[in-house]
């Protein structure tokens, strides 16, 4: 499979690990190879730094393709968008749900990931072999790799559902790797999870120039996040060698041990202009995306580090005088959600960007809705100075925030076993933040949770997903959308919610791999 054809030259990149600038340089070394590479403990830092960059790959293989965006078009509060409705054929194929089996969407996901876990897994194998001046170290990349990999392949599962297992790296006579059973995937990630939990920091101990880098909280809140799923799209009791009891302890821990807390606003977590309000005590794990590649454009966009997905949601050609720099207007907001957010809900304000209402003109794009996504704005003040600005832009993403550890938390409580108290408990300062003093909060039930989800993680990636969880039957009845053309959306009942496996990647793997259903 060709995600495996990766060499140690590619480690030209640079990666923000922390706030205070601090950089992990990754200089081309002509010499270095996989054979002779990762001889000691800055060579390993390197290898970690390599595998933390695959998060940043916002266009892996050239496509546009954040994992949020896609996520959101894939849901029921985005539309397509663009320029036209040929601007970006296949992602509007992916709302629609009609992806094709060679698309490049699902291509260069699954590229993106492999690479990722390659990266993770070369680490793993050669950190015992490895010189270390500070032991203890050795230990922790490899939980921080452990991390990576099972993030990269939650991922990838979600997608895909039936991926292979690789754990390893591959000889050429193991490239044809058959799928593991889902159930499989997941024990891996809660084994890698679990380990990573065991080993790593809290946030708390944490010294701020380390900000960004994986903390054992980070690894219990995914957790969580990937515990839920699991239990919820496949319809089990619990994942395998996590039972109930310990993923609810788990969350205990992240809630009371960690440090982490809400800000007590909610439009500061959001702070798009400078200062950045990056790495606060709400940003459970944060992707660092940085502006400050000097290479990196539109033939090669995986040497850029910025968040793609500024552009990409950002309006077309604001007007000059506005502080906004010119997007792309992918994934237009949905006007039914928008009015449907409470207009005493102080989140609405942070969450969404009406540009007519503060006097600011643009270009209409495909499926214009007026609306955009105020989370994840592009500003002229943050444009690069170095590299193509477009693909530059610094804003990080948030990919865990500790409201969603809150808000787990309740359902968790809720649903499996826990303390109805405590589940009213951490949704109430959730939904309690979000308005005037003097709101009184409903009883959480499983509706009322789903709904607070909503309003607070709009548009951050995760709507789909907790459709996904609910059944099917529940994904559909929310993503099937038809107002007429051009604003419809449609739920792929027959492929369960899943993308294809790549037709190039079952070719490449001597049919080896069996595609999904309902793709032919």
């Amino acid at each position: 499979m060709k995600f495996q054809y990766i060499k140690l030259s590619m480690l030209t990149l640079v990666l923000s690990l922390g706030a205070c600038n601090k950089k992990i340089d990754l200089y081309p070394i002509a010499s270095d190879t996989e054979a002779n590479f990762y001889r000691d403990q800055k060579d390993c830092f390197q290898g970690l730094a390599a595998a933390y960059n695959v998060l940043l790959w916002d266009a892996p293989q050239n496509q546009n393709a954040p994992f949020q965006l896609i996520s959101e078009v894939l849901g029921d509060k985005c539309f397509t968008g663009g320029a036209s409705a040929t601007d970006l054929p296949a992602l509007l194929r992916v709302d629609r749900g009609i992806i094709r089996t060679d698309d490049l969407t699902p291509k260069a996901m699954w590229y993106k990931y492999y690479y990722g876990i390659y990266r993770t897994n070369i680490l793993l194998e050669k950190l015992p072999a490895a010189t270390f001046d500070e032991p203890e170290l050795r230990e922790r990349y490899a939980a921080e790799a452990k991390f990576l990999r099972a993030y990269y392949y939650f991922d990838l599962v979600r997608l895909f559902g039936n991926v292979p297992l690789i754990l390893k790296t591959l000889a050429p006579s193991e490239y044809n790797q058959k799928q593991a059973t889902p159930e499989e995937v997941y024990k891996q990630i809660g084994d890698d999870l679990l380990a990573a939990i065991n080993v790593l920091p809290h946030y708390k101990d944490l010294p701020a120039d380390q900000y960004g880098r994986v903390t054992s909280d980070a690894a219990g809140a995914l957790l969580m996040r990937v515990w839920l799923y699991y239990t919820g799209y496949y319809k089990k009791a619990e994942m395998p060698n996590v039972s109930s009891t310990q993923i609810l302890d788990i969350s205990e821990k992240v809630i009371n041990q960690s440090g982490h807390d809400l800000l007590p606003k909610f439009s500061d977590v959001f702070v798009n202009d400078a200062p950045f309000n990056h790495n606060n005590k709400e940003s459970v794990f944060e992707i660092q995306y940085s502006s400050k590649a000097n290479s990196g454009n539109f033939s090669y966009r995986e040497e850029a580090n910025g968040n793609l997905a500024v552009m990409l949601w950002a309006p077309r050609d604001p007007n000059s005088a506005s502080i906004f720099s010119a997007g792309w207007s992918f994934a237009p907001i949905d006007a039914e959600f928008y009015n449907s957010f409470p207009n005493d809900d102080l989140r609405k304000d942070a969450t969404f960007l009406l540009p007519k209402n503060i006097s600011v003109s643009f270009t209409p794009g495909y499926q214009n809705t007026d609306i955009f996504p105020k989370k994840w704005m592009a500003l002229k003040a943050n444009q690069a100075t170095r590299g193509d600005f477009r693909l530059n832009f610094p804003n990080h993403f948030i990919a865990i925030r500790f409201s969603d550890v809150l808000l787990m938390a309740s359902e968790l409580n809720l649903l499996h076993g826990g303390s109805a108290a405590k589940a009213q408990t951490y949704f109430e300062k959730v939904a309690k933040r979000a308005h005037q003093a003097g709101y009184v909060a409903p009883t959480v039930t499983l509706d009322v949770l789903y709904r607070e989800r909503e309003l607070e993680l709009a548009l951050e990636g995760v709507r789909y997903w907790d459709l996904m969880r609910r059944g099917l039957d529940y994904a559909k009845s929310k993503i099937d959308i038809n107002r007429g053309e051009p604003f419809i959306s449609k739920f792929n009942m027959d492929a369960e919610g899943l993308f294809p496996i790549p037709q190039e990647e079952i070719i490449n793997a001597k049919y080896t791999l069996s595609q999904n259903k309902g793709y032919f």
